[in-house]
């Protein structure tokens, strides 16, 4: 069987999709290969691969983490029509599947992917059967528990551009968190109208979280999973000449764990060599001492710890109310005089520049944009030097899925005020509007 996901052809792996082939493979004996497919891959060619991979297996094919990409969309069709079974897992697959309300009031309305699959499952792989997995039809959903599998077999990764190839890991994933606890934090937001459509008032919208984030929707929060789990992982990633190689750990605010994550690991003996993290500025804020104790005891072993990512955002007011990240430019600005001030005190051990490999979140251009937005930000990013070390090379443009807050925004524009907005795949692209 063949899991089929995004790839850029780096040395990383994503957990997911790992999980689900172990699990599969060792629950119902069905060897099952994790294909990670590039941008511009071979269609032709993978399509004969597949053929050739199945002729004597059960023609179903797993497809999770597609990125929106119109490509593998398109693949998943193809193969539906000639004969496969589809399945789409993963995040955004119950909403995915759906598309979005009045699709039929509204044309240009995504009208979800049951078109390209049989089945789509939303939830851990725990609860698959056989019978689900061969059988069932339609939409799926189980509730996410902190009680799952997390065993994760990292040797059965491939990509596929023109031909199929063995990848080596060099970076994988630990989960402890499922889901994030600031998506809780559910109320009711005004959120400013886009900046091109002037006289259309502020809008209102339930919000759990960050309002563009998939995550706050697709699991919430359900707590940790345990640290024995925790641990079980680690000791499962692979090893380079004698460490375990540099994992993510899958946790919105994992400093607070950091003291216990060093504990576990070294009492049980395994050998570390980097820990990554991807958080939000305000975990930076309320966990200082513990960071910085933290990144002491690290540097005595030896160990480096690298915070890949952190959720900035923006460093102007307006639009990090609108993205309801629950944190001010002032408080963005104060956690990068932290990590600045802990990269001067721990050089060795401590990483989160650019230059060294970070892409924190910088979201730009937004549908609030104005001359006064960008005087903001020019100001903030000049002042303060963001572009030494802070901001990415290349920002993201905002994107809008339709299950998100957010996407609920759009439309109650769109019904009320004589606009339409364009779609693509899953998205809805906010910079194509039309008055109707």
């Amino acid at each position: 069987m063949l899991l089929i996901t995004h790839h850029t052809g780096g040395k990383h792996g994503l957990l997911g999709p790992q999980i689900v082939a172990t699990y599969l493979s060792k629950k119902f004996d069905i060897p099952v290969m994790v294909i990670g497919l590039r941008r511009g891959f071979d269609e032709e060619g993978f399509l004969k691969f597949v053929h050739e991979h199945c002729e004597k297996e059960e023609k179903i094919v797993l497809f999770s983490y597609h990125c929106g990409r119109p490509d593998i969309i398109k693949l998943a069709e193809t193969l539906r029509n000639i004969g496969f079974r589809t399945i789409l897992g993963g995040p955004q697959a119950d909403k995915d599947m759906l598309g979005e309300p009045n699709g039929k009031e509204y044309r240009e309305r995504i009208i979800g992917f049951s078109r390209m699959f049989d089945l789509g499952y939303s939830g851990p792989v725990d609860m698959i059967t056989k019978d689900i997995l061969t059988e069932e039809i339609g939409l799926i959903r189980n509730r996410w528990v902190k009680d799952i599998e997390v065993s994760a077999n990292w040797d059965n990764l491939f990509i596929f551009d023109w031909e199929l190839r063995k990848l080596d890991i060099g970076e994988a994933q630990v989960l402890r968190s499922i889901g994030c606890p600031y998506s809780m934090r559910r109320n009711k937001v005004s959120i400013d109208p886009p900046s091109f459509l002037p006289g259309v008032p502020p809008v209102e919208i339930e919000v759990g979280g960050c309002s563009f984030c998939d995550v706050a929707w697709d699991k919430g929060f359900c707590g940790h999973v345990s640290d024995e789990k925790v641990l079980e992982q680690i000791w499962n990633l692979p090893e380079i000449e004698g460490r375990k190689i540099p994992f993510e750990l899958i946790d919105e605010y994992p400093i607070g764990f950091l003291p216990r994550l060093l504990e576990i690991t070294l009492n049980s003996k395994v050998k570390l060599s980097q820990i990554n993290l991807v958080l939000r500025a305000d975990d930076i804020l309320k966990k200082r001492k513990m960071l910085e104790e933290s990144l002491a005891e690290i540097k005595k072993y030896g160990l480096k710890l690298f915070i890949s990512s952190i959720g900035f955002e923006s460093f102007s007011d307006k639009i990090l109310k609108n993205l309801n990240k629950g944190i001010s430019v002032a408080e963005n600005l104060e956690a990068v005089k932290i990590i600045r001030e802990l990269k001067r005190r721990f050089p060795e051990t401590f990483f989160y520049t650019r230059e060294e490999g970070a892409v924190h979140g910088f979201i730009h251009p937004t549908p609030w944009d104005d001359p006064y937005t960008e005087g903001e930000l020019r100001s903030v990013i000049g002042a303060y030097d963001l572009f030494r070390d802070i901001l990415p090379y290349h920002s993201t443009p905002l994107i809008i899925h339709h299950g998100c807050a957010l996407a609920d925004w759009v439309r109650q524009i769109e019904e009320n005020y004589g606009v339409r907005f364009s779609r693509r795949v899953n998205i809805i692209e906010w910079w194509d509007c039309r008055r109707i």
